[in-house]
C-alpha cells in the first residue's frame, strides 16, 4: 500500500512538471557583418570610403526576457529587451538597460493590454509593430535597404505608452497605443523635463489594422505626433513652433510561390523625424533664417510628401534573393521651395543554415538631392554577415 502510494505521488510530481510551462524565458539574436560603404555627401567633405565591422546589418542585436503567468481567465506577462553592439559591446538605445522594449501585458478573451515602453504599430519592431509585412528589407538593412527611407514616419520606441490589440477576428486583427511622454532620455532638455501628458511633452499616438488570409496580407497604419510646446532653458524646444506631425502607411504583399511580392504607400505631413541618412535635411535646417524663431534659437524642419516601395523575396538554393526599390518625396511645410527626393535600390540573400544560425549577403545604392543647398548625396554600401539566434 505504500509502495502504492509513493508510486501515485511520484507519477503526480512527474505529470505537474511535465506539463508546467518555463515562467521565464532568455533570448536573443546578435548580427555581426562586414560592410563596404562609399558615401558622397556633395560638399567640400567630398566622398568617403570605409570597411567596418557593423553590427545589426539586417536586424538588430538584443537580449531580452519574457516570460507569463496563467491566472486564470486572463494570462499576465512582460518583456524586457535589451538592445546592443556586437561589434563593440557597448549598449544601444541611447545607452537604456532595456531600450528596445519594456513592457507589462495583461491579455484575455478580449484582447491584450501592454503597458511600458514598446515600438510603434508604425514599425516593423517589437510585439506590436504592423509593418514587417510590408517590404521584404527590414528597416535595420542600412542605408540602401531601408524601408523607413521610402516613409515619412520615425519607426521609433516610446517610453511610458499604453496599448492595447484586439484579438483576430476572421484574420482582422487591430490596435493603437498612446505615448504619454515619448522620450525620458532626450538630450535636449526641454523635452527630457517636460511632465508627462502635458503640452510641454512630445506625445504620440498610433493605430493600425492588418488583415491575413491565405497567401495575402494587407496592414494600414496611422501615426501622430504631438510636438511639445514650451521652451526650454538652455534653447527652445526644438519642435514648439511645429503642428502635429503625421503620416499614414497602406500596404501588404501576396505569396505567389515562386516569389512574394510586398508593396507599401505612404502620405505625411509636418513630420521632423524623417529618415535623413545624408543630412541634407538637417543642413537645410541650420542653414536657413527661416528656422529660427525671435529668440534666435534653431527649430524642427517639418516636412509633408508621399513614397512608395516595392519589393520582393524569390525562394531559391534553399533560401531567398531579395530586391527592393524605394522613392520619397517631400518639401518643406513651411517653404514648398525646399525639396528633398530620395530613392534607393539594393538585392540581398539570405540562407539559414537551420532555426538559429543563418547568413546574408547584400548591396545597393541610394541617393537623395536637396535644392535648399543644390546638392546630391549618394551611398554605395556591399556587406555580409551572420545572424545567430539563442
Amino acid at each position: 500500500m505504500k509502495k502504492s502510494l509513493l508510486a501515485l505521488a511520484l507519477l503526480g510530481a512527474f505529470t505537474a512538471s511535465a506539463f508546467a510551462e518555463p515562467s521565464v524565458t532568455l533570448y536573443g539574436r546578435i548580427d555581426t557583418g562586414l560592410v563596404y560603404t562609399h558615401k558622397n555627401l556633395d560638399n567640400t567633405a567630398g566622398s568617403t570610403d570605409t570597411f567596418s565591422m557593423d553590427s545589426g546589418v539586417t536586424t538588430g542585436s538584443r537580449w531580452g526576457l519574457k516570460g507569463s503567468e496563467d491566472i486564470g481567465n486572463a494570462k499576465v506577462g512582460f518583456v524586457l529587451e535589451s538592445g546592443f553592439n556586437s561589434d563593440d559591446g557597448t549598449s544601444g538605445q541611447n545607452n537604456r538597460l532595456f531600450g528596445r522594449e519594456a513592457q507589462v501585458n495583461i491579455s484575455g478573451a478580449y484582447g491584450t493590454l501592454y503597458a511600458g515602453r514598446l515600438a510603434s504599430i508604425a514599425s516593423d519592431s517589437g510585439s506590436i509593430g504592423y509593418l514587417g509585412d510590408v517590404s521584404a528589407f527590414p528597416s535595420a538593412y542600412g542605408f540602401v535597404g531601408n524601408q523607413q527611407g521610402s516613409t515619412g514616419t520615425a519607426y521609433g520606441r516610446y517610453d511610458n505608452t499604453l496599448a492595447y490589440e484586439t484579438p483576430t477576428f476572421g484574420g482582422l486583427q487591430g490596435a493603437i497605443m498612446y505615448s504619454f511622454k515619448g522620450d525620458t532620455q532626450s538630450n535636449e532638455d526641454s523635452i527630457k523635463n517636460a511632465r508627462e501628458n502635458s503640452g510641454n511633452a512630445d506625445r504620440y499616438l498610433a493605430a493600425g489594422l492588418r488583415y491575413k488570409a491565405g497567401k495575402a496580407a494587407v496592414v494600414l497604419t496611422g501615426d501622430m505626433t504631438m510636438y511639445g510646446n514650451a521652451a526650454g532653458e538652455q534653447k527652445a524646444n526644438f519642435y514648439h513652433d511645429v503642428d502635429n506631425g503625421y503620416s499614414f502607411i497602406l500596404g501588404g504583399n501576396y505569396d505567389f510561390g515562386v516569389a512574394k511580392v510586398f508593396a507599401k504607400a505612404t502620405y505625411f505631413d509636418n513630420q521632423v523625424n524623417v529618415l535623413d541618412s545624408f543630412g541634407l535635411i538637417t543642413d537645410a535646417r541650420d542653414g536657413t533664417d527661416k528656422t529660427l524663431n525671435a529668440d534666435g534659437n534653431a527649430h524642427a524642419l517639418a516636412l509633408k510628401g508621399w513614397g512608395a516601395e516595392l519589393s520582393t523575396a524569390v525562394p531559391a538554393f534553399g533560401g531567398a534573393f531579395l530586391g527592393t526599390v524605394g522613392y520619397r518625396d517631400a518639401k518643406d511645410v513651411d517653404n514648398g521651395s525646399y525639396k528633398f527626393k530620395r530613392w534607393n535600390a539594393a538585392v540581398g540573400y539570405s540562407y539559414a543554415f537551420s532555426k538559429r544560425t543563418s547568413v546574408y549577403a547584400a548591396a545597393g545604392y541610394a541617393q537623395e538631392k536637396s535644392n535648399a543647398q543644390d546638392r546630391k548625396a549618394s551611398t554605395a554600401q556591399a556587406g555580409f554577415g551572420l545572424v545567430h539566434k539563442f
